[in-house]
């Protein structure tokens, strides 16, 4: 049981480093356009636009999903460490 704490622990921190690297891989290319090249960011293609102006478009908007995920994928990590730490222990005393 502990393995399977630990396990799911485990997967809930890999889910939550792809939802963290996913913002901070488009936060970075973003603001290389913006910044780097002078560009405007194009949301739809993701790519650098040097010739035209494009609208922004929040990150919540194009992955509507992310920040609920990742809050579920933060508590799951901790409630199953949280398991896996109170099994631990339990067959220590026992």
């Amino acid at each position: 049981m502990r393995t399977g704490f630990l396990l799911l622990s485990v997967l809930a921190t890999f889910f939550l480093a792809s939802v963290t690297r996913r913002f901070l891989h488009e936060e970075g290319m973003v603001d290389d356009c913006l910044s780097g090249k002078h560009g405007s960011f194009d949301y739809s293609t993701m790519s650098c636009d040097l010739k035209e102006n494009h609208i922004y478009v929040p990150y919540h908007v194009r992955h509507p999903h992310d920040k609920s995920s990742a809050l579920i994928a933060f508590i799951t990590f901790v409630l199953f460490l949280s398991g896996y730490v109170c099994v631990r222990n339990g067959h220590r005393k026992g």
